[in-house]
C-alpha cells in the first residue's frame, strides 16, 4: 500500500492529519496501545515541521508518505523548508540526555518505533522516517527455540539423496531462519534473517530474492539469497548457509548459480558480495565464480559475529572485501579521483574490465545534500549532490556521530562521476577518512562511488586474512592510507 497526504504548514491541518494518521494505522494488526504510541510519534513529527521547517509567517508544504512492502510500514514526513544539521536532530533522536532543542522534540510513542531516522536533502529540505515492521516474531522467541542448537561441523554426513534447488517457498522461510540462527547465532549482521515473517515478505516483494536447497522429506539444508539492499541496478549475494551434514556436495555453488541465473533475467548490472576476511574461504568462491575486488571495507562488522571452526574471541572489528561481478559487459565511464589514488583505482577497473578514463578534477559549488544512516556500531554518510559546503557537512556528521551514538567506524561515499569528488575527498583525509576502493553501480543511475573510512579504533594486519596477491595489496594500501590520514590529525 502506499498513501500519500499533501498539507501546509499551518496549525488548522492538525486534526485531519491526526485522523489520517489513525484511520491509517486502523488497517494493519497492532493492538491499540501501539497504534496509539505510533499515531503519537507521526503526529508529534507533523506538528514539528509546521512548527518549524520554515521561516516564521512563510507558507510551505509538508508531505506524508505511507509505504507498506516488504514486512516493512513506513512513515516520511517530508518538508521543502531550511536547510538543517541532519546529524545534530539524528543525534538528539538516539540520546535521550542531548536536550530536545528547536526542530526536536522529546517524540512521544518513540517506544513502539523499530527505527527512526533524519534524512538530509540540502536546500531542497529534509525528512524525518519512521518505521515499524509489521512483524517482529524472532525465530528464538518461540516453542521450539530450545531445539535451536548451534551446528556442529564435525556432525556425520546425511545419507546420499537427490537435492532440489529452487525459489523459497513462503511456508519454508521458517526452515531458513532457523538455519541461519544455529549457523551464525545470534550475530548476523541483517537481522531480518531471524524473522520469518520478513524473510517471506521480503522474497514475495522481491526485494530479497532466495533460493534453497532441499533435501529428502522436504527439509531446507541450505539457504542463498540475493538482497536489494542498494539504489543501483545491482544486487548483493549473501546470506550463505549449508548444514554441514549436507557439506561438500556443492550445495552452496547449485545455489548461487541459481541466484545469479535470476539476476542475469533481471537485467541486473551485477552483483556484488562482502566475503569476509576472518578467513579466505568466501573470498576464494568469489574469485572462482569470476568475482573481481574493488573495495576493502574495513573493519565493516563488529568482533562479536561467530564463525564456525574460528575462535568467537575476535581481536578487532572484522574486515569484508568487496568483489563485483558483472551480469552485462561494462561500459566505459569518466572518472573522478585524488591523484594520490589514481595508480590504484586504474588498476582496480583494470581487473573489473571496466573502461575507465579519468577526467580533471574542478570545485563543487552551491549547497550539497548527504544522506545519513546509523546501524548499532557504524554509520554511512552518502553524499547525494556534491556542494561547496560537502565536506563540511560531512566532518561536522562524523564528529556528531562518533562522539554522541559512539559509532566505531563511520563509511563516507561519493560519486565517481562527479568532477568534484577529489577535492571533496582530500578535505576528507585532512579529517581522518581514508581510502577502501570503488563500489560499481551502486548509485541510483548505475554510477560508481568511491568509498572511504573513519576509524576509531586502528586496525592490525596479521588477522586480516586475504585470497591472493591482489586482496592482499588493496588491504595493505587501505591500511596505509588509514595510518597517513591519522598521523595528520
Amino acid at each position: 500500500m502506499q498513501l500519500q497526504l499533501l498539507f501546509s504548514n499551518t496549525p488548522r491541518t492538525l486534526p485531519a492529519l491526526n485522523a489520517f494518521v489513525r484511520e491509517t494505522l486502523r488497517q494493519y494488526p497492532f493492538d491499540g496501545a501501539t497504534a496509539d504510541k505510533l499515531a503519537q510519534c507521526i503526529f508529534a513529527a507533523a506538528e514539528n515541521a509546521i512548527a518549524h521547517a520554515y521561516p516564521d509567517g512563510e507558507a510551505g508544504e509538508v508531505k506524508l508518505r505511507v509505504t507498506e512492502e516488504n514486512g516493512k510500514l513506513e512513515f516520511r514526513i517530508r518538508d521543502y523548508g531550511l536547510p538543517q544539521d541532519v546529524a545534530a536532530l539524528e543525534r538528539r533522536l538516539h540520546d535521550p540526555a542531548q536536550p530536545a532543542g528547536v526542530h526536536s522534540l522529546a517524540w512521544p510513542g518513540l517506544e513502539a518505533v523499530d527505527e527512526i531516522h533524519w534524512i538530509g536533502f540540502g536546500r531542497e529540505g529534509k525528512a524525518i522516517q519512521i518505521i515499524k515492521w509489521l512483524h517482529d516474531n524472532h525465530i528464538a522467541d518461540g516453542d521450539g527455540a530450545a531445539t535451536l542448537t548451534p551446528f556442529n561441523a564435525e556432525a556425520p554426513l546425511a545419507p546420499p539423496q537427490e537435492y532440489e534447488i529452487r525459489r523459497m517457498r513462503p511456508e519454508e522461510a521458517v526452515q531458513v531462519s532457523q538455519l541461519m540462527y544455529r549457523a551464525y547465532g545470534n550475530t548476523y549482521l541483517n537481522e531480518d534473517v531471524y524473522y520469518p515473517d520478513r524473510v517471506a515478505a521480503q522474497d514475495a516483494a522481491g526485494t530479497v530474492i532466495s533460493f534453497v536447497a532441499v533435501g529428502a522429506g522436504g527439509v531446507v539444508v541450505g539457504h542463498y539469497a540475493l538482497e536489494r539492499g542498494v539504489d543501483g541496478p545491482v544486487v548483493e549475494g549473501g546470506q550463505a548457509v549449508v548444514d554441514p551434514s549436507h557439506r561438500s556436495r556443492g550445495l552452496l555453488d547449485r545455489m548461487k548459480e541459481a541466484a545469479l541465473a535470476e539476476a542475469a533475467r533481471l537485467e541486473l548490472l551485477g552483483w556484488f558480495a562482502d566475503a569476509v576476511a576472518v578467513h579466505t574461504r568466501t573470498q576464494q568462491s568469489n574469485i572462482s565464480h569470476g568475482g573481481h575486488l574493488c573495495c576493502a571495507d574495513l573493519a565493516i562488522a563488529p568482533r562479536t559475529q561467530q564463525f564456525r571452526n574460528i575462535s568467537t574471541d575476535l581481536p578487532q572489528r572484522i574486515t569484508c572485501l568487496m568483489f563485483f561481478h558483472w551480469l552485462t559487459e561494462p561500459l566505459p565511464r569518466t572518472i573522478f579521483v585524488p591523484q594520490r589514488h589514481q595508480s590504484v583505482v586504474a588498476e582496480i577497473y583494470a581487473k573489473l574490465g571496466a573502461p575507465a578514463t579519468f577526467g580533471p578534477a574542478s570545485e563543487a559549488a552551491g549547497h550539497g545534500a548527504i544522506r545519513i544512516s546509523i546501524a548499532a556500531t557504524h554509520a554511512t554518510i552518502r553524499a547525494e549532490l556534491l556542494g561547496g559546503d560537502t565536506a563540511h557537512q560531512i566532518r561536522h556528521a562524523k564528529r556528531e556521530i562518533v562522539e554522541r551514538s559512539h559509532a566505531e567506524v563511520v563509511y563516507a561515499e561519493l560519486p565517481l562521476s562527479d568532477p568534484a569528488t577529489p577535492s571533496v575527498a582530500e578535505a576528507l583525509e585532512e579529517e581522518g577518512f581514508g581510502f577502501l576502493g570503488v563500489a560499481p553501480c551502486h548509485a541510483l543511475a548505475g554510477d560508481d562511488l568511491l568509498r572511504l573510512a573513519y576509524l576509531v579504533e586502528p586496525l592490525q594486519r596479521e588477522p586480516i586474512k586475504t585470497a591472493d596477491e591482489f586482496c592482499g595489496r588493496l588491504v595493505d594500501y587501505a591500511l596505509a592510507e588509514q595510518q597517513r590520514v591519522q598521523a595528520s590529525l
